[in-house]
């Protein structure tokens, strides 16, 4: 496998056509060309993983949060991209392309949610694709139920909310800061939305609103790319050593 099958498979998966316009997602560092002794897997491409990537002869990252996001006007010492180069280690970015095709729909699995019915809430393409997706419960549960199950599913140390102050019958999610999705979520008769990244305006807005608003953590409520990757992998290439970063952990400390 060269590095370009990888991103060949990655396109097949969740086609880098569906990313949004402000996003940089695709092959963005090294040699298209290279043989892959090993890929490991990580939602970000931080200077630990890289070190244990070398560590453990992987010349493939494949990563989540793009490892150059926005243009850079230089590349310096001891910076991610500097020590990609500097290792000889090729950066592939699945970002928003599986968050519209993939990662909304493992959210809802993860909260064991049903698979009929689901619907998405921010449409970006004519077919129909796009960010969140909407579903309705078999039965309500309330604002508290949901929050605690989210902290289960997402296996987050904490979990912020708003209590929307009545019975959830229909919830909406959407991976990562999907804030901007909330207004949508409400439009198509959410009770609830979940998502891993929110502004304190938005949870007044939502307690106006009397819809319950959960905050479940970015890096929680995406990190289970790497174990869809690790199985997509395994499934099409046996052979193939692919491993997720152990270093790859939520960094941030949280007092309770």
């Amino acid at each position: 496998m060269t590095v370009n099958d990888a991103y060949l498979f990655l396109e097949k998966i969740a086609p880098f056509k569906y990313q949004d316009s402000y996003d940089n997602s695709g092959f963005l560092i090294g040699d298209k060309n290279a043989e892959v002794k090993k890929i490991c897997l990580a939602l970000d491409i931080t200077l630990d993983v890289i070190k244990e990537a070398e560590i453990k002869g992987a010349n493939l990252i494949i990563s989540h949060h793009p490892v150059i996001f926005k243009a850079i006007s230089g590349v310096k010492a001891k910076t991610a991209v500097y020590e990609l180069v500097q290792n000889d280690i090729n950066a592939i970015c699945a970002h928003t392309n599986i968050d519209v095709t993939h990662l909304s729909d493992i959210m809802l699995d993860l909260l064991g949610f049903s698979k009929d019915g689901r619907e998405v809430i921010e449409v970006i393409s004519p077919d129909g694709a796009g960010f969140g997706k909407a579903v309705d419960l078999p039965e309500a549960v309330s604002p508290e139920e949901l929050a605690k199950k989210c902290k289960k599913a997402f296996k987050t140390p904490v979990v912020r909310y708003c209590d929307g102050r009545k019975p959830i019958m229909r919830v909406g999610v959407c991976t990562g800061a999907g804030g901007g999705a909330f207004e949508l979520a409400v439009q198509k008769s959410c009770d609830a939305f979940i998502t891993g990244e929110v502004k304190h305006s938005l949870f007044i807005q939502a307690k106006d609103s009397g819809i319950t608003l959960i905050d479940a953590g970015h890096f929680h409520t995406e990190n289970f790319f790497c174990d869809f990757l690790l199985k997509k992998f395994a499934a099409d290439f046996p052979n193939l050593t692919v491993f997720i970063a152990e270093t790859g952990t939520d960094f941030c400390k949280y007092i309770f």
